[in-house]
């Protein structure tokens, strides 16, 4: 029973050491990205995977708000996607019906209120998004299996860091 023990404790240890490394790779990887060709690269980008209106202006944050609500199995309504993209409605309305029109999302009723319904990305829209987002990797020369900047992982592993040191 002792030496189960004791091997339990090593295989503790192990996977410990493990993670400090790995986050110290992290911290590494995070140090030497360039913000300004990065953003340069995420919005070069854009152009060739969505169409050209969706490049310029607002319809892209309108993008990105409903992208985070759909990883996070979260749903939005328009008026919160206004608030969160700091749009006025009208306008984020305007960006809504085009997206729509164009396959990139649909709209879900409100099981508990017949009012305003969700608005979602469609698959064909995440696949894009996501597209994107390893093409960007792929053009800062990092590997594309790890999470990146665009997951929002960034700021998780830099915490990690932080309580190994």
């Amino acid at each position: 029973m002792d030496q189960t023990q004791d091997q339990t404790s090593l295989l503790e240890e192990i996977r410990q050491r493990l993670e400090r490394l790995e986050n110290q790779h992290w911290e590494r990887a995070i140090e030497e990205i360039d913000l300004g060709q990065f953003a340069i690269d995420l919005r070069r980008s854009r152009v060739g995977i969505f169409p050209d209106e969706y490049c310029t202006g607002n319809i892209w944050d309108v993008l990105l708000e409903l992208y985070e609500a759909k990883r996070s199995d979260g749903k939005l309504k328009l008026s919160e996607i206004a608030t969160k993209a700091k749009i006025p409605e009208k306008l984020t309305l305007r960006y809504i019906n085009l997206l729509s029109a164009d396959g990139f999302l649909y709209y879900e009723e409100d099981g508990n209120d017949h009012g305003e319904p969700y608005i979602l990305l469609t698959d064909k829209a995440m696949v894009r998004i996501d597209q994107l987002f390893k093409h960007t990797r792929m053009r800062l020369g990092g590997p594309t299996g790890l999470p990146g900047l665009a997951d929002n992982d960034t700021a998780t592993a830099m915490d990690s860091a932080a309580e190994v040191v």
